[in-house]
């Protein structure tokens, strides 16, 4: 009888796969981890089928010891109740999956004067984190940042002190709903914007403006208000914008996001108004709740996961010491028609208000 025990196969190393492949070593850690900008295809396809032809799994917890990393990062929200972050977190979740990274979450309410998270609480328990809030021109804000000391890329907040931030496309995202009300037939588009405080509602409001002036369309001030991304915002916008007369309100709103819909559609019903017969409603942001309300709610629907996983991976490269970069994610994107939206069925003749 042998008695002669078997080697145990020694599991392979990330050097391994470096020699193996012909690359050095930095090279392939950047390669397996998907930071593949700036080399060549056949050089990326070498390195990740040599890494499965020899069974390699990065040792997560080892490397997390070696760099003395929590592997987790952090997601900071200003709203849990914004659908708009529903599919960014999945994004975010996906990248942290495949790194072995454990993802956390908080709600930071960035109020008139600062955020009300105390960035001491992530102290020791992440490596970096992926801020969504998108205040402009605050400097307690950009003080509270400072104080947060972390690796750092801001989501949806393109503004010029953001250095490393991953943003979509809004300009052209609230263009495209200005072209789907006016390829209905609707003159008179009135706009419920984001909080006109925030990077993300200032570039839409830049996009439905310049979408109007393209197409030759009138903006009266009275016919867009600032519904602050909320539920409350969007029904108060709404009542502020149509609780006039029929030959001064408009026959189709544009608004910026998907809970500021829901407030808008209340807002219509309490004024006896019927969507779409006396108005159309179109919104920002895809989610399951959109085909639930009465009517269901034609969305744009943006590529939301796409930001979360460009902007996870990014983090994970400021992580390890890159710099980041400023990136707008500008598709795919689709306009998802349900029954809010309709063609306009007053008299395209009739004359319309100044644009001013």
């Amino acid at each position: 009888m042998d008695t002669a025990r078997s080697t145990p196969r020694r599991r392979p190393t990330l050097r391994d796969v470096a020699a193996a492949a012909g690359v050095d070593l930095s090279t392939a850690s950047r390669l397996l981890r998907n930071h593949t900008d700036g080399y060549r295809r056949d050089t990326v396809d070498r390195v990740v089928r040599v890494a499965a032809e020899l069974g390699y799994r990065p040792n997560t917890q080892a490397r997390a010891l070696r760099l003395r990393r929590q592997q987790a990062i952090a997601m900071l929200v200003p709203d849990l109740d914004n659908f708009g972050f529903t599919e960014v977190l999945r994004g975010i979740q996906d990248i942290c999956e495949e790194e072995g990274f454990t993802l956390l979450l908080s709600e930071v309410r960035a109020g008139p004067h600062s955020p009300s998270h105390d960035p001491a609480n992530l102290a020791g328990r992440v490596d970096g984190a992926l801020v969504a809030f998108a205040t402009v021109d605050d400097p307690q804000v950009g003080q509270w940042l400072h104080q947060l000391d972390l690796p750092t890329v801001m989501v949806q907040r393109g503004a010029p002190d953001a250095r490393a931030c991953v943003v979509l496309d809004e300009e052209g995202n609230a263009g495209l709903m200005v072209e789907h009300l006016a390829g209905l037939g609707h003159r008179r588009i009135g706009h419920v914007s984001g909080s006109l405080t925030t990077d993300t509602a200032l570039r839409r409001q830049q996009g439905f403006d310049d979408a109007m002036g393209v197409l030759g369309l009138p903006i009266p001030p009275a016919w867009t208000a600032d519904g602050g991304f909320t539920f409350a915002g969007g029904h108060a916008a709404t009542l502020a914008i149509m609780a006039r007369r029929e030959d001064e309100r408009p026959t189709a709103l544009a608004v910026d996001s998907l809970v500021s819909a829901l407030g808008c559609l209340t807002a219509l019903r309490e004024l006896g108004l019927r969507v779409p017969d006396d108005v159309s409603v179109i919104t920002i942001d895809e989610h399951v709740m959109a085909a639930q309300t009465t009517p269901p709610l034609t969305t744009i629907k943006v590529p939301q996961r796409k930001l979360g996983h460009r902007a996870a991976r990014m983090l994970l490269d400021v992580i390890e010491g890159g710099t980041g970069d400023r990136v707008v994610i500008d598709g795919p994107t689709e306009i998802i028609v349900r029954e809010s939206t309709a063609p306009c069925r007053r008299d395209p003749s009739e004359r319309l208000p100044s644009r001013r």
